[in-house]
């Protein structure tokens, strides 16, 4: 009798850890949510898959991300990263990431360590080289800042990389080397406009029904306001004696 109930509790207590929720399932439910863009929910999830499991790296990376670029929590996400390292995330891009964090806090030194990390380990792609420049163009390293964004271009190659031009145009601006300044600038406005001529083209075609302008994203700067630095450089030009 008392080995019998002892059978019927242990099948009782494997059931109840069967049905439990484990930290694979809160992972697999924090993407589904972020594809809901229901992004406090999906951190509540991912913080659930890391209390069950925190030796978790990939829970630990996406919760990073979704702190920074959903909810604008840069301590936080600076500290996910850094764990999600440590716990061995082991895709470079997590440098790359925590370097654009760092770059949002102001920290440019530690940004370029992270960003010499991912190069090291072999990840080099516009984007690192443009942080880079953009990293020590922060820091006033105009020179520096030059060369990693020219390697940004020559790393693109042959699809066009709008930030650099404009941040090379920045640099240029700041050197008072008016003519090269206005010419990035220039290459800038000509990559994005040919970019909403291509999602113009893809409305026409049904690819993107109702898409009557092209709206850029966020990070990147405004043709207008960028006509209007090109305008503005032009007349400081006109100045020069």
């Amino acid at each position: 009798m008392i080995l019998a109930l002892g059978f019927v509790l242990l099948s009782v207590l494997l059931s109840c850890r069967a049905l439990a929720p484990r930290a694979d399932d809160h992972y697999a439910r924090a993407e589904r949510l972020l594809n809901e863009r229901q992004y406090e929910l999906a951190a509540a999830e991912l913080r659930r898959a890391i209390e069950l499991k925190p030796d978790f790296p990939e829970a630990h990376y996406r919760l990073a991300q979704v702190l920074f670029y959903a909810l604008g929590d840069v301590k936080g996400a600076i500290a996910e990263f850094q764990t999600a390292i440590a716990k061995g995330y082991s895709h470079p891009a997590v440098h790359f990431e925590l370097a654009k964090v760092f770059i949002e806090a102001e920290l440019f030194d530690e940004a370029i360590a992270q960003l010499a990390e991912a190069l090291r380990k072999g990840y080099e792609t516009p984007a690192v080289r443009a942080e880079l420049g953009r990293a020590y163009l922060a820091k006033g390293e105009l020179e520096r800042a030059e060369a990693e964004l020219r390697r940004a271009i020559e790393v693109s190659a042959p699809v066009e990389f709008p930030l650099a031009h404009y941040w090379l145009g920045e640099i240029y601006e700041r050197q008072q080397k008016w003519t090269q300044a206005i010419a990035q600038f220039e290459a800038y406005l000509r990559i994005v406009s040919a970019h909403a001529e291509m999602l113009a083209e893809e409305a026409r075609e049904g690819l993107a029904p109702g898409a009557e302008d092209f709206s850029l994203p966020s990070e990147l700067p405004s043709v207008e306001s960028v006509q209007q630095r090109i305008e503005s450089v032009k007349a400081r030009a006109a100045l020069r004696p």
